[in-house]
This record gives structure tokens, C-alpha cells and sequence, in this order.
């Protein structure tokens, strides 16, 4: 393997690819909430980038990906996001009343007829703010469209919602807890 000048940027896309979509690729071997062993995957990230030890990886976490990634207890694992199986750690949460989603707009009369469901990850990423799910969904589409999901109302009903850092996690939405805000409609 070539070693690479470190570079946050590019650091973070090959971190959360292992994590999220191909540790076995790399010999990790994640649990059921997807940790790796955190020494094997400083021994692996230390060939791509040789400068990488835990301290440089806990200020990497610390600077940029906090929200992202987690060390805990000798382990590493990326919050979410992930297309292998992993379970959100800990017990659902209450959300709050209202989250955000942005889908393409091509999406948006089926998600409105049939809800929501993950489409290349285990779990739909809801954000706090309109902005938020905007900024998400913008990086993904050129014509996004925003949604509302009614979350407590949602949660009331037995649906499980996660949080991991800045973002909740759902496995699935039924359709009468989503609205479509654009253009920015009233809210419920």
C-alpha cells in the first residue's frame, strides 16, 4: 500500500468507507453496533497514513469528526451511515417534535404516497433543521426536496427513532408522519 500525505479531507472519506461499507476488506472485524478493534485499525490506517497513531486519530476525531466517529473502551466505530449491518448503540430516544429530510424530487410523490425507507444505508438520517437536511441533501442532488416528519408524533406511535451525534436515526417512516416543504409550505 502507498502511504499518503495526510489530508483530513480525503482521511475522512477512507475512514468512514472502512467503517461504514468495508472493514472485512481491510481484516476488521466489527461488532454487532459495528466496532472495530480500535490498535488493528491504528495498525491498518498506519500503513495508508504513517503518521496516524491514536493520539493524531483522537484529534482527527476531536477537530472533524466527533459527530462521525467514536472511540470507546479500545474501540472505534463510525455513528452512522453504515450499509453493513450495525445497530445504533443504546436504547431509542424521544425525539424532538419535527426532524428534517432531503430527497431528490424525483422521489418525492412516492415517498408522499409510500414513506420513507433507507435506500443505500441501514437507517433514514434525520436532521434537526430545514438548513441541515438541506446542506445534506444539496451534496446529493441538484434538485432536493425538503421534508418534515412529524418525530414525537411518530415515536408516540411506536416508531424507534436513535441519535447519534447531530443526526437521528430511523429505520423507516410511514407516509402520514412526512410532509413536503417545498416550497417552503407552512409546517403542520
Amino acid at each position: 500500500m502507498v502511504p499518503y500525505e495526510f489530508d483530513a479531507d480525503r482521511f475522512s472519506r477512507w475512514i468512514a468507507y472502512v467503517l461504514r461499507h468495508n472493514p472485512t476488506r481491510y481484516g476488521l472485524q466489527p461488532d454487532r453496533h459495528g466496532y472495530v478493534d480500535l490498535e488493528t485499525f491504528l495498525q491498518i490506517a498506519n500503513r495508508r497514513y504513517p503518521s496516524m497513531g491514536l493520539e493524531a486519530l483522537k484529534a482527527f476525531i476531536a477537530s472533524e469528526g466527533a459527530a462521525r466517529f467514536e472511540i470507546a473502551s479500545g474501540q472505534l466505530r463510525a455513528r452512522y451511515g453504515h450499509s453493513i449491518a450495525a445497530e445504533p448503540v443504546g436504547p431509542p430516544a424521544v425525539p424532538p417534535d419535527q426532524l428534517y429530510h432531503g430527497i431528490e424530487e424525483s422521489r418525492r410523490d412516492a415517498v408522499l404516497r409510500e414513506g420513507l425507507q433507507p435506500a443505500d444505508r441501514r437507517m433514514l438520517h434525520l436532521s434537526d433543521t430545514r438548513e441541515e437536511a438541506l446542506s445534506v441533501a444539496g451534496r446529493k442532488s441538484s434538485r432536493p426536496v425538503i421534508l418534515a416528519v412529524q418525530a414525537k408524533a411518530a415515536h408516540e406511535a411506536g416508531v424507534a427513532f436513535y441519535r447519534e451525534g447531530r443526526i437521528h436515526l430511523v429505520s423507516g417512516l410511514p407516509a402520514r408522519y412526512i410532509k413536503d416543504l417545498t416550497p417552503l409550505s407552512p409546517i403542520w
